[in-house]
């Protein structure tokens, strides 16, 4: 009996990811052999980076309308956190993408399921992608000064559709319900602080904290994976993504919830610290507290 293509998650991530780039003209290919994607003979690659990049496909090839490769997609499960042997093989495989400066996408379920401000990250990522394109295209016809830097978060709109504005900002309502919170006095921060830093394995890792009053402090710790892909500053979006959890716990510990109240000498002078420590900087935002 044959196997089937695809499994359950892998369909899933098919789906959105047609839906994601279909609007942008592009095409969505399952199961694509890395050496029908890269130029691996006479390349110079090490004889272990050929050999592996003749068996192994990519879960998903993103190509433009003339089937010409643009970026791939990775559905990882936890097999890939836990296989020695699966991390070995993810890493040749980021390798030879990096050889070949090629955009590679690393996704989980939570890519599918978790919405911010109605848009899943896999939808993110797509749409930055084609976002960026379109952006230094406008600048190479002088339709957008060449200095100008490019910023997802100042998006409204893709343009594929009119119905479809938002700013890409996605933590832009948690922000003006914090302000919301300060200017009632519930917490003594306007603004959330963060401090976003890197494990050994290139992984970013996020705290991001409010000071809540002169005894306590309301926190959450979110990570991403590692991405080869260029479009997104992963440091503003994990800063962004840590900041649903961190209003979350604050709604909880507002309502009462003393669980998730730290001590705020000991968070400042130990827990905030030793996360520093641990994972090197990348960036830091600091709003200081009004109490």
């Amino acid at each position: 009996m044959n196997s089937r293509l695809l499994n359950q998650y892998e369909e899933v991530t098919y789906s959105a990811l047609q839906k994601a780039c279909f609007s942008n003209g592009a095409k969505v290919f399952p199961k694509v052999r890395v050496g029908d994607v890269f130029p691996l003979a006479g390349s110079g690659i090490s004889p272990e980076h050929y050999s592996y990049g003749l068996r192994a496909h990519f879960d998903f090839l993103v190509t433009n309308s003339d089937y010409m490769p643009l970026f791939s997609v990775e559905f990882d499960g936890p097999v890939h956190k836990t296989s020695s042997i699966q991390r070995a093989r993810d890493r040749l495989k980021n390798d030879l993408c990096e050889r070949f400066s090629h955009g590679l996408l690393r996704v989980n379920s939570n890519y599918l399921t978790r919405r911010y401000r109605g848009l899943d990250l896999l939808s993110y990522f797509v749409d930055a992608w084609f976002l960026e394109e379109a952006f230094y295209e406008a600048q190479k016809s002088g339709s957008v000064p060449y200095d100008e830097p490019f910023d997802m978060t100042f998006f409204f709109t893709d343009g594929s559709d009119s119905s479809k504005k938002w700013p890409y900002w996605l933590s832009l309502d948690i922000q003006l319900a914090l302000q919301k919170l300060h200017k009632s006095g519930q917490i003594g921060q306007m603004a959330p602080s963060h401090y976003v830093g890197k494990d050994t394995e290139g992984n970013y890792r996020c705290l991001t904290w409010v000071v809540l009053d002169r005894a306590s402090v309301v926190y959450a710790t979110t990570g991403m994976r590692a991405q080869l892909f260029s479009a997104v500053d992963k440091s503003d979006l994990i800063s962004m993504i840590a900041m649903f959890d961190l209003y979350e716990n604050i709604k909880r510990a507002l309502a009462g919830d003393l669980s998730l109240l730290c001590d705020r000498r000991s968070f400042f002078a130990d827990r905030q610290p030793r996360f520093e420590r641990t994972y090197g900087m990348v960036s830091a935002a600091s709003c200081g507290a009004t109490v």
